[in-house]
């Protein structure tokens, strides 16, 4: 009888983690903006603050 494989559900696993949960306070009026934008803010503030780090000296 040939063996059965299960196929595996959800996302494969990560060799690192690529992300990391984090808490963040934020004024009200920004979060509120930000979530106005509609799905997929939290990866826009990512791209946001990955361009801001861009354009800032190297720290000392």
């Amino acid at each position: 009888m040939p063996e059965v494989v299960k196929a595996r559900r959800g996302r494969p696993p990560y060799e690192r983690p690529v992300k990391q949960m984090v808490s963040l306070r934020m004024d009200i009026d920004v979060l509120e903006g930000l979530r106005a934008t509609g799905k997929g803010w939290q990866t826009r503030i990512n791209a946001i603050m990955r361009e801001w780090l861009k354009n800032q000296p190297p720290a000392l």
